[in-house]
């Protein structure tokens, strides 16, 4: 039988992540930067699990240090157990606990497979692929206010930035077109655009 391990701590820190360039979409121009919360989940022999949430400031790392009153010497193999102590459907009806419930999950599973030397795919009940293809949006983007580049306001901007994706490795017929004016606009159509981007793939 394997030791039981104890939750000693858990730690959370909010980071940004920058864009190269701002994005257009239909409800204006995003703020340039996507937000996330980094969870360490950390046992008492040593090990430190990581998880992540989306979003993040200061009311996301205070939600996390809220949980080490549930969580601190509770065993990170129990997730149920620890899913009714967080995050029960009744009490989740009137919070916002599934997203904080998650990190600590992937944390907790993490910690697992450092623990029994195995891939978190094989506690999860098996590896079903080796490789996952990478996709990409495209989208309209504003010039980087710092350094001019990034722009895609026009057709032949957005078919040389779907170029430079693909050379980044997704696939072409993965890049799809999400930002107005031209919603109608997928790699599944006919349209000039679409043409011109099948030349990489």
């Amino acid at each position: 039988m394997k030791p039981i391990m104890k939750i000693v701590d858990i730690r959370a820190t909010t980071v940004t992540v920058p864009l190269e360039a701002p994005l257009r979409h239909a409800n204006g121009c995003h703020w340039g930067r996507f937000v996330r919360t980094i969870v360490e989940v950390e046992t008492d022999n040593g090990l430190v699990g990581l998880g992540e949430m989306g979003g993040g400031g200061e009311s996301a790392e205070a939600a996390f240090r809220a949980m080490k009153s549930y969580l601190v010497g509770h065993d990170p193999a129990r997730l149920e157990e620890m899913r009714f102590l967080i995050a029960n459907p009744t009490a989740s009806l009137y919070n916002n606990r599934t997203q904080i419930l998650a990190a600590l999950e992937f944390a907790c599973l993490d910690i697992l497979g450092q623990a029994w030397g195995v891939p978190v795919c094989e506690i999860l009940g098996g590896r079903l692929r080796d490789r996952v293809p990478f996709a990409a949006y495209c989208f309209f983007r504003y010039p980087d206010p710092r350094t001019g580049g990034g722009e895609v306001r026009t057709i032949d901007q957005l078919v040389e930035h779907a170029g430079s994706l693909t050379a980044c490795g997704a696939p072409a017929r993965w890049c799809g077109f999400r930002s107005p004016p031209i919603p109608w606009w997928s790699t599944s159509s006919n349209s000039p655009p679409t043409r011109s981007i099948r030349r990489w793939t």
